[in-house]
């Protein structure tokens, strides 16, 4: 491979790894680690990648398919038309390529010979929100479905009706319109959830008195809220809908898709009419403008085809309409003084600067900090104390200095340097070779305490409900826990003791943190905090070793022989395990009650197999399936090799599939590794010969079921 190809590829396989982790924290987490427009920039680059180098681009990519926000807790329902994502530019450059695309294509299509509005183009607030389809049954709601995966989407029916917005029934007699104007049969209307701007900070000032994590943002908060278990609490979400679509219409045109919807009782957005290049990006310069006057965020303008029949003659690719645009706002930009910089420790022990800024209006709020991510940032930006600091607030999101006006910097500044000992506990900061952060190993360090409690007590780790963040900083404030093992000392008296907590919570918080200690060995090794020791890591070890006695007793070796834990995570579980302060306070969670043994499921059915999980299951989610493969002895990899042992495929499968025949590698579908796991429960006999989804049987397969090295793929 040469230089070039070997850097090309290095760079898109570290862009394949940090998008879609984003994606998966967006749409799975609610959570935004990047902008919007970082998160495009990357997906271009990868995008001209793939072009370049056509072997990288398959059915999996990002590039090839919207996000998902599939979840299991929900019933999937099938969208009768995609929901498919609206791709963006930045530019007025852009822009213009677009319609002229458009144009061109509605030319070839003889729309040029039409007198009709094919070429006019209306222009509405993209609000920055989450889509929703609804689907109403003779003028009744029959189902709400969240975009999904764009194919299917999770059913959200009893939360969506908490929506004020969102009619449980289109009554004609309410609306003083005709009955005939109520459509009849199915009728779908599709448009964005979303949440004001003053209803999200009440949100998060009611969850800060009542010691529970806040939100990121609205986006993120309507995201989650959506996707509740309690319709109770769903109810207290103040959530909004603005309807903007019909996908099945009889109009003519998307004006009159928009006339016929506040007609019938929703609520639509503003839109301006544009017949050019010209007057769309004068809209988008009266849209901006009043982007600060609006209740709600925007974070751009949709432009779109009015013509509906050159909506569907213009038709889409895998993943947009190509009649419709998303024109994304710049993030907007304002100078400040730099006031000083702090040095945060965050439960790892990373070491983060931190600026504090000359209060300055940006996007609608106003800034005084912004992060400067690590100490090659700063370096990079050459930062002194008193520079004037370009801030930008990256995708609504988060604050963050892009730049420095060294021509305003005072006579005399001093540079930023990273410190030597760390701020809060004094211990010297590690550097490890490939890392870009300095480091406090003193996982006593105060400013570890209070982020170690709130890790030790999440959902992945203990599971410790209604202790919040608050109630944690309470505790510590008030000296009743110091260390882990003083959590499970606390008293009813001792949580009723702290500000806002009345006897019912005080007990609820007590019989949850009882409650924890019923847990499995894996969420206490996940929470202990040991460095490079995540969930998945940490449920190898427990299986592994199966009881944590042994894991204490293990030698490097016998650490690194575990699946995917390897060098560096075996030497550091060793050395936690070595040093007494960490030890002495494993004793005393062990006498006090924590799990010590593993409590999962281990079964030998798959063990020392390998295969892919690859296309859409009929029953289950590709997760689900993996689950169940691991938790009978198989393994989950990337990819089909000549040492994939099967592959289990469903519908829509691809490129791993085409390759799995081609190396002969038995494929069988989601019947088969039912049936397989029922006989395997009840003693019976793993060969089922059931068909796979080639056509074949495992019996007529020149490979069995049973061979090769164990790893499995999920795609």
């Amino acid at each position: 491979m040469s230089e070039t190809r070997a850097t090309d590829f290095s760079r898109y396989f570290e862009l394949k790894k940090q998008l879609e982790e984003a994606s998966r924290l967006y749409y799975k987490d609610g959570y935004s680690p990047m902008s919007d427009q970082d998160f495009d920039f990357g997906l271009k680059e990868m995008e001209a990648l793939e072009a370049k180098y056509p072997e990288l681009r398959g059915n999996a990519s990002l590039t090839q398919h919207v996000g998902s926000d599939l979840t299991n807790d929900f019933a999937k329902v099938s969208h009768a038309v995609p929901m498919l994502s609206i791709a963006n530019v930045y530019s007025a450059e852009e822009m213009a390529e677009f319609v002229k695309a458009a144009e061109e294509g509605m030319e070839n299509l003889g729309a040029g010979k039409r007198a009709t509005s094919a070429h006019t183009w209306i222009c509405e607030r993209k609000i920055d929100g989450v889509s929703l389809s609804l689907v109403y049954e003779n003028g009744r709601l029959k189902q709400a479905a969240t975009r999904g995966d764009g194919a299917q989407g999770d059913d959200v029916t009893l939360n969506a009706l908490t929506i004020a917005d969102i009619p449980e029934t289109l009554d004609a007699k309410k609306l003083k319109i005709d009955p005939s104007e109520i459509p009849q049969g199915t009728f779908e209307v599709r448009g964005e959830v979303y949440m004001e701007r003053s209803a999200f900070e009440e949100l998060n000032d009611r969850f800060v008195l009542e010691g529970k994590k806040t939100f990121q943002n609205p986006r993120n908060t309507v995201s989650g809220s959506l996707k509740l278990k309690s319709v109770a609490e769903c109810k207290t979400r103040p959530m909004r809908f603005l309807a903007y679509h019909i996908p099945q219409s009889n109009n003519s045109t998307h004006e009159e898709n928009l006339q016929q919807l506040k007609k019938l009782g929703f609520h639509t957005n503003d839109f301006w009419t544009a017949e050019n290049v010209d007057e769309i990006m004068k809209i988008s310069e009266q849209i901006g403008e009043s982007r600060d006057s609006l209740p709600f965020d925007i974070d751009g303008m949709v432009v779109k085809l009015n013509d509906l029949a050159m909506q569907r003659a213009l038709g889409t690719t895998s993943k947009s309409p190509r009649w419709a645009i998303a024109y994304k706002f710049k993030a907007e930009r304002a100078y400040t003084p730099l006031l000083s910089v702090e040095f945060q420790v965050g439960r790892t022990g990373a070491v983060t600067p931190v600026a504090n800024l000359a209060p300055v209006r940006l996007a609608g709020t106003t800034v005084k900090r912004a992060t400067l991510h690590n100490f090659d940032e700063v370096a990079r930006l050459d930062l002194h104390y008193g520079d004037t600091v370009g801030v930008e607030k990256g995708g609504e999101i988060i604050p963050k200095i892009t730049d420095v006006k060294k021509e305003l910097r005072p006579a005399g500044a001093m540079p930023i340097v990273a410190p030597e000992r760390c701020p809060v506990c004094g211990e010297p900061l590690t550097h490890i070779d490939g890392e870009v952060v300095l480091r406090c190993d003193n996982l006593h360090c105060k400013a570890m305490v209070q982020c170690l409690f709130e890790h030790f007590v999440s959902r992945e780790a203990m599971n410790i409900e209604n202790m919040g963040p608050s109630l944690i900083a309470s505790l510590l404030e008030t000296g009743k826990i110091k260390r882990i093992p003083d959590l499970y000392r606390l008293t009813v008296e001792d949580l009723q003791s702290q500000e806002r907590m009345a006897e019912k919570s005080a007990k609820n918080v007590y019989e949850a943190i009882q409650k924890s200690k019923d847990q499995s060995l894996e969420r206490l090794l996940h929470g202990l905090g040991i460095r490079f020791v995540g969930r998945t890591s940490a449920k190898n070890l427990a299986k592994h070793f199966r009881t944590l006695e042994k894991i204490r007793t293990a030698t490097i070796e016998d650490l690194q022989n575990v699946t995917d834990v390897g060098e560096r995570i075996g030497k550091s579980v060793y050395d936690f395990f070595h040093t007494p302060v960490y030890t002495n306070e494993v004793d005393e969670l062990v006498e006090l009650g924590c799990p010590t043994e593993f409590k999962g499921i281990i079964k030998s059915l798959f063990q020392g197999q390998t295969a892919v999980i690859t296309g859409t299951l009929p029953n289950m989610e590709r997760e689900e399936a993996r689950r169940l493969i691991e938790e009978n002895g198989g393994k989950v990899s990337g990819s089909v090799s000549k040492k994939t042992s099967w592959v289990l495929a469903g519908e829509a499968a691809g490129s791993k599939l085409t390759k799995a025949k081609e190396l002969g590698v038995p494929v069988h579908d989601e019947a088969w590794l039912m049936e397989q796991i029922a006989n395997s429960d009840s003693g019976e006999s793993s060969d089922s010969g059931n068909e796979s989804t080639d056509g074949t049987t495992s019996a007529e397969k020149e490979k069995p079921a049973a061979q090769g090295n164990g790893q499995l793929s999920l795609f």
